[in-house]
Parts: C-alpha cells; sequence; structure tokens
C-alpha cells in the first residue's frame, strides 16, 4: 500500500497552515471609514495619511525621507530618475527577481544588464556586478532576494569605486536589517512594493527612501507631476512627468498594518529558524547559513536549499510535487526563473530591440545569449521557498512541515 500522498497515501498536513493574508481588523475599518467621510481623499497636505505614511515608514527604515508611490513597480521607475538614469544608460539587475526589476529601465529606454547570483544567498553577486560594469553603467539595482540583505558591505565598495548609485529593491524585506541598519536605507535608494501579497499590505502601493536631499526633490518631482517636494504652488517643473501618487485610503491601511508588523516579524523569524533547524536533520534539505552582519531577516519568502545528490538523487520538481501532495505549500525559491528567460526579453533579439528604442546605442542587444550559470542551476535544481504567511503560525505548523519532508525522504523508493 502507498504511503505517500501523490500515490494515494493519507496526507500529513490536513488544514491550512499559518495565517489567512492580508491580515486586518477593526483598526483598517476605521482608518478607511476615516478618510472616507473625512472628503479628503487625495493625499498631499497638513493632516494628509500619505504624508503621515511618508514620515513613519522612513523612520522606521532609518532614512530620513520617504516619497510614497502607487505601485513597487512605480517606486523603481521613480528610483532611476531619482539618480538621473536617461534613455540608452545601462542598468545592472539580479538574473533572480521579480521581473519588474528589470522592466523598470524599460520604461525609461533604459538598458537592463543581467548579473549572475552569489549560491549563498541567491542576491546578486558583487563580482558579477563589478564584472558587467561599462563606461554606460549609471545604476545598479540590489535584490535582498526573498528578505534576505545583499552583501552590502561588499556592493557600496563596489559603488564607491566607480561612483555608480546603488538601488535597494527591497519589495521583499521590509523591516530586514544589515548591521543593524534597515535596508533601503544603505544604498542611494530603497523602493518597496506595498502590495497585497507583502508583508506590508497596502492592496497596491509603493515608497521609495533616501537619505540625500537632492535625490529625495528629483523623487518626489518624477512623482507628483513634476512639482517641488513642499508645493508651493501648482506650477509645472521639469522634468515632465506623470502621476505616481498614493491615495489616502491606501495610506490609512498601510499605516494600520504597521501597528501590528513588528510582532509578524518576531513571529515569523522565530518560527523560520525553528524550521531551519530542524530541517538540518534531513540529508538533501539544507537551510542557508545566516550572515553575522543579517541583524534581522524580516521575510517575503523563505528560500532554502534542495540537494538531489543527498536526496537519493530524487530530482527537485519531482520532491516538490510529493511535498505539494503531503498538504505543504512550497514552491520554487528565489522567485522562479532567471528574468532574461521571460517572453518580453527573449523578444529583444538582434534585429527586434522592441521595447527598447534608443538609435544611439550601437552595442549587440539580444537577451536569447545571457546566460548566468548560477542562476541556471539554482532555478532548475535547487532553489525552494516558502511563503511568509505559513511562518504566522504556531510551531505545531513547524512541526508538520518537517514531518511532511522526513515522510517522503524516507519513502524515495515509493517515490522514485
Amino acid at each position: 500500500m502507498a504511503k505517500l500522498a501523490i500515490n494515494g497515501g493519507e496526507k500529513v498536513v490536513t488544514r491550512p497552515l499559518g495565517k489567512r493574508w492580508p491580515i486586518w481588523d477593526e483598526t483598517e475599518e476605521k482608518a478607511l471609514l476615516e478618510v472616507l467621510h473625512s472628503g479628503r481623499w487625495w493625499g498631499g497636505g497638513e493632516g494628509s495619511k500619505v504624508w503621515e505614511f511618508e514620515n513613519v515608514f522612513a523612520e522606521y527604515h532609518n532614512a530620513k525621507y520617504g516619497i510614497a508611490t502607487n505601485s513597487g513597480t512605480q517606486a523603481l521607475i521613480n528610483a532611476l530618475k531619482g539618480v538621473n538614469v536617461e534613455p540608452g544608460d545601462e542598468v545592472i539587475t539580479p538574473a533572480l527577481t521579480f521581473f519588474a526589476s528589470a522592466t523598470c529601465a524599460l520604461f525609461i529606454n533604459a538598458i537592463p544588464v543581467f548579473a549572475d547570483v552569489d549560491p549563498n544567498s541567491y542576491n546578486i553577486s558583487p563580482k558579477a556586478i563589478e564584472s558587467a560594469i561599462t563606461d554606460r553603467t549609471k545604476a545598479i539595482i540590489v535584490v535582498h532576494n526573498g528578505g534576505y540583505p545583499a552583501d552590502m558591505d561588499e556592493i557600496m565598495k563596489v559603488s564607491n569605486k566607480y561612483n555608480i548609485p546603488i538601488i535597494e529593491d527591497c519589495a521583499h524585506a521590509h523591516g530586514s536589517e544589515w548591521r543593524g541598519t534597515r535596508v533601503g536605507a544603505i544604498g542611494h535608494i530603497g523602493a518597496f512594493s506595498l502590495m497585497a501579497g507583502k508583508s506590508i499590505a497596502g492592496g497596491e502601493g509603493g515608497i521609495v527612501l533616501t537619505n540625500h536631499e537632492k535625490i529625495r526633490e528629483n523623487l518626489y518631482a518624477y512623482m507628483d507631476m513634476g512639482r517641488w517636494t513642499e508645493r508651493p504652488d501648482k506650477s509645472i517643473r521639469l522634468p515632465m512627468t506623470s502621476n505616481f501618487r498614493m491615495p489616502e485610503f491606501t495610506a490609512a491601511v498601510l499605516l494600520s498594518q504597521m501597528s501590528r508588523f513588528d510582532d509578524q516579524v518576531q513571529t515569523r523569524e522565530r518560527n523560520f529558524s525553528y524550521l531551519a533547524e530542524g530541517l538540518k536533520t534531513i540529508d538533501g534539505i539544507e537551510p542557508f547559513e545566516r550572515d553575522p552582519r543579517v541583524t534581522r531577516w524580516s521575510i517575503y519568502y523563505w528560500n532554502f536549499k534542495y540537494v538531489q545528490e543527498k536526496f537519493d538523487d530524487i530530482p527537485r520538481d519531482k520532491f516538490l510535487q510529493a511535498i505539494n501532495a503531503e498538504g505543504v505549500p512550497m514552491g520554487l525559491g528565489a522567485h522562479g526563473a532567471p528574468v532574461y528567460r521571460n517572453p518580453l526579453f527573449q523578444s529583444i533579439t538582434a534585429g527586434n530591440t522592441w521595447p527598447i528604442k534608443y538609435p544611439t546605442y550601437n552595442k549587440p542587444l539580444d537577451y536569447t545569449k545571457v546566460y548566468c550559470p548560477e542562476a541556471e542551476r539554482i532555478y532548475r535544481t535547487e532553489s525552494l521557498s516558502i511563503s511568509h504567511p505559513i511562518f504566522l503560525g504556531d510551531r505545531e505548523d513547524m512541526d508538520l512541515i518537517i514531518e511532511a519532508i522526513k515522510k517522503v525522504r524516507s519513502n524515495t523508493d515509493e517515490l522514485r
């Protein structure tokens, strides 16, 4: 008789794990009604929920200035304009991430350049960054993949050596810390997504952080149709842009979400640390060795490793089918396939550079020829992840995950 659920056996996990996301209560309801009844639905000025959120979020992340936007993608576009990236400039970005970390450059007619990742963190490799720098490089986007901070010591050394600004894409990493400083305030700009799935959820929305006054002016002008930061009048000033403003309703929800955020970070970190210890006893499942400079690890999803040769040579994807059948919601880690494999980038080939249109860019542009070996290996055979709401449950949930993996591990002959 089959033991594994994938073959008809009984599941280990027969109930939902963690918490349903997003979490809300009367705090959000009261805040939304307050905005509704105020008649003030557009942000800005004294009493604005948007301005309050910008200040609260910036202070929480050790930054001087916060500029709210209407999405995380717009936050990245705004960040590129904040450091004066122009059409035809190159922007280095990691091969493993959500595709917005690269398409943000396309929106302003800049050229994404993909760099390989560090196998010990799944974050962009400082050595790969340096190898990708050319005389056209005008910005480097660093993604803290899953919420685990990148090696900001080495990355800032590269930035200072070549005088290239660093944009931290913190869409996965709200509240994470490197050497006691929260991500988003270490590079020149930090860009965050605040959509419904993120660990601070506003439905939609984003925010950009900086400690630099001049960059702040650029960011604010680009976000709000070219207007100056304090908006003494309604004149439009260069550079002419669009409207990326956040509505008051979104800010009201986000302020409410932040009131319980610290407790959630602590719960997640306690649970995935416990899970990591349990997984270390299972051959073929390897949690990351945490860098001591990661002083706080706030996740969007928790990455860990599958080692096929230590798991009786069962392919990673076959293991995933088996563990999902046991009721554990586990998926690929590091956001899946390398971004350059996305059909949009695969269509940008020699002779077809759309949507990039910059005639004086005289270098070959063909993303079908891009290949980052570590990113490919990690995607094809190694990466695993569990999403952040699962870690809002109790220790029993972690024990069920461990039990399910042990069950699959002890029945590899059946799985094979």
